[in-house]
This record gives structure tokens, C-alpha cells and sequence, in this order.
């Protein structure tokens, strides 16, 4: 099972950072997120860390990949993602544009023994409010192990902004809400930094 998790993780990683010859555009990131209790957002849960690269092509298809530190607050171990995704966005006008993507991953604390795989589906819509402000209205994640067992169903709901910076970066901020199992387990606020090459 690890083995496949292995293969399964380096094929989508590849896939995602093998095609800058092809890529219409390039970029990578790093986001910072702090998650809060989500009845008391005074008191903090964890800081994650993530670092993403995406590839888009002239027909909107977006080829990525991330991984992903979380640091919790408490005593318990950290975790790591990793992750590959293929997605596409779709203008739906000269504001307006949709987004979605589904990928893979696997998960694991300090413990090896610990990982499992997932599955991961996103759709968002954005509207550009201008030509250097982008207003993420709505993301939404489904994220479930495929083992079941695993305890991983972790949907999150969040909204954001993006300000372009230059002609190659920009910088993020969103708002979100996590549930862990059906229940709300967090509300998270992060800033993501963005370039292109």
C-alpha cells in the first residue's frame, strides 16, 4: 500500500512540475495559515505552511502539486501533505470564472506507520473586480481518506482576496471554515505570496 501511495504521489508531482517547456504560464507559492478554535478564534489550533506549484496551460487546463507542514498549537506531532492535482478554469465572462480540480495525496505524522492516502476535489468562483484585485467569492474542498477508517473527512468553505502585485506576483488572503468528521474543527486565516516564471 505505501508503494502505491509512492508511485501514486510521484506521478502526480511529476506530472506537475515536468511541463514548464509546454506551460502557458508557471508559478509557484507559499501560503501561511493559521487556524484558529473554531468557537473562540482567540485561541490558536496550528500554523501550517505550504508550498504549491501549478502549470497552465493556453486551454486552462492546471496541472499542480504541494506540500504542506502543519505545526499544531498542542503537544501533538506535527503532519505533512503531499499532494498533485489536475484541474481547469473556465471564463464565464469578462469577470467571472469558474475553477475546479480533483487530486491525490497521502498524509503522515513524525510516525511512518502513521501516512495513508486521499482524495481531494476543489471548486471555486472568482470574480475580478478589477485588473489588480481578484475576489475569490466561494472555494469549497472536499477532502476524504479512502480509507474511511483514517478519519480524514475534512471539508473546508473559505472566501478571499488576491492583489496583483506586478506583471509576475501576487499576494492572497482568505478566510475558512474546516470540519474534521462533521463536526467544525477550525476557522483559518492565511496569506499566500504567488510568482510567476
Amino acid at each position: 500500500m505505501k508503494l502505491l501511495i509512492a508511485v501514486l504521489l510521484f506521478v502526480s508531482t511529476s506530472l506537475a512540475t515536468s511541463c514548464v517547456a509546454i506551460a502557458d504560464s508557471s508559478s509557484i507559492g507559499l501560503t501561511m495559515t493559521s487556524d484558529r478554535n473554531p468557537d473562540n478564534f482567540a485561541i490558536p489550533k496550528s500554523m501550517k505552511y505550504k508550498l504549491s506549484g501549478e502549470h497552465e496551460f493556453n486551454n486552462g487546463l492546471i496541472l499542480g502539486g504541494s506540500f504542506q507542514y502543519t505545526d499544531p498549537a498542542s503537544s501533538k506531532s506535527n503532519d505533512q501533505n503531499l499532494e498533485g492535482t489536475i484541474g481547469y478554469s473556465v471564463p464565464l465572462n469578462v469577470a467571472f470564472s469558474l475553477n475546479g480540480s480533483a487530486g491525490i495525496g497521502g498524509r503522515w505524522e513524525q510516525n511512518p506507520s502513521t501516512s495513508f492516502p486521499y482524495y481531494v476535489f476543489r471548486v471555486s468562483v472568482d470574480f475580478a473586480i478589477n485588473q489588480d484585485i481578484t475576489w475569490d467569492l466561494i472555494s469549497f474542498r472536499y477532502r476524504d481518506a479512502f480509507d474511511s477508517s483514517n478519519n480524514y473527512h475534512t471539508p473546508q468553505l473559505a472566501t478571499g482576496l488576491t492583489f496583483t502585485l506586478d506583471a509576475q506576483s501576487s499576494v492572497s488572503v482568505k478566510i475558512m471554515h474546516n470540519w474534521g468528521e462533521g463536526e467544525p474543527s477550525s476557522t483559518g486565516a492565511s496569506l499566500g505570496f504567488k510568482t510567476k516564471f
